[in-house]
């Protein structure tokens, strides 16, 4: 998601972004619980989930939620 892709971009030492086809990866799909596309999950470093949007995102908040992730 383009979206995601340029929050993140500049931030790679902190954040990484992942694109999942679940239609592919059902693993991945029932790991995260994604049952709507597109869904955007941001994970902390321990792996836990700080924010799950369904659907198109707001900006704003994908930023936020990122901050808040990368935030020690």
């Amino acid at each position: 998601m383009a979206l995601v892709q340029s929050l993140v971009e500049g931030k790679e030492d902190v954040i990484a972004f992942r694109e999942i086809d679940v239609s592919r990866d059902l693993a991945s799909a029932d790991r995260y619980r994604i049952q709507v596309t597109p869904t955007v999950i941001i994970l902390d470093a321990t792996g836990k989930e700080v924010e799950t949007f369904v659907g198109i995102p707001d900006e704003e908040d994908v930023s936020g939620a990122i901050d808040e992730a990368v935030s020690p």
